[in-house]
């Protein structure tokens, strides 16, 4: 392959492959895993707040159930 360092036109060349270009080697992305970054390790924990709402939201849960249960057992 003796590509330049040109872009290639991204709509006429939409079928070539391989790319006859090598810009692409000059792009890079950041290879980290997300909860090793300083945002989700010095993140505020809000975990009490999120198990009352799970115990809430299951109990509303359980109790539409029961209600269902009750009305189609009536009918």
């Amino acid at each position: 392959m003796a590509g330049g360092n040109e872009m290639m036109a991204a709509r006429q060349t939409v079928g070539m492959y391989p790319r006859i270009d090598t810009f692409f080697k000059k792009k890079h992305s950041l290879d980290f895993d997300l909860m090793k970054t300083k945002i989700m390790q010095e993140r505020k924990s809000n975990e009490n707040v999120l198990w009352i709402a799970h115990i809430i939201c299951g109990l509303f849960m359980g109790f539409i159930g029961f209600v269902i249960n009750w009305i189609t057992n009536l009918i």
